[in-house]
């Protein structure tokens, strides 16, 4: 049986607030693999066709964000160049951490079962760097 879904995180140095403001757009500005995206809406059922600075285009549907629990879903639509995968369901999700007012940041990716390890291996680096990406964006911002 192979793996489907991968979880990374980390503490980032501010407060949720901060943390949230980043990760509510959608639009992943805050990594620096992402050239420019195109936004379709702002709410649930909205898309992002995301372009990344390797020339690659991914578009997502966001199916679930909750500014109560700060969290964020996106949905894989489509991709070009096409992926070895049907479907990926990914998920930012932040809690704080009240001792010293940090954020935890949880970043998920559910693959359908046909996608292969090396993707699934692919997308665990790809997570780390952006949640690396959100922490200096983070303190970039002054906070």
């Amino acid at each position: 049986m192979s793996v489907t879904k991968i979880i990374e995180s980390r503490i980032i140095e501010a407060p949720i607030e901060s943390v949230w403001s980043l990760v509510r757009p959608v639009d992943l500005g805050f990594w620096k693999a992402v050239n420019k995206v195109e936004m379709n809406g702002g709410a649930v059922g909205s898309t992002r066709k995301i372009l990344f600075n390797d020339g690659a285009m991914q578009e997502v549907k966001v199916v679930e964000l909750s500014d109560i629990a700060h969290f964020v879903t996106f949905d894989f639509i489509e991709a070009q160049p096409p992926v070895g995968f049907m479907s990926a369901l990914h998920t930012i999700a932040l809690r704080r951490v009240t001792a010293n007012n940090t954020t935890f940041v949880e970043w998920s990716a559910e693959f359908s079962s046909d996608a292969q390890l090396a993707v699934i291996e692919d997308s665990r680096y790809k997570r780390q760097e952006g949640l690396e990406d959100l922490a200096k964006a983070v303190g970039n911002k002054g906070h």
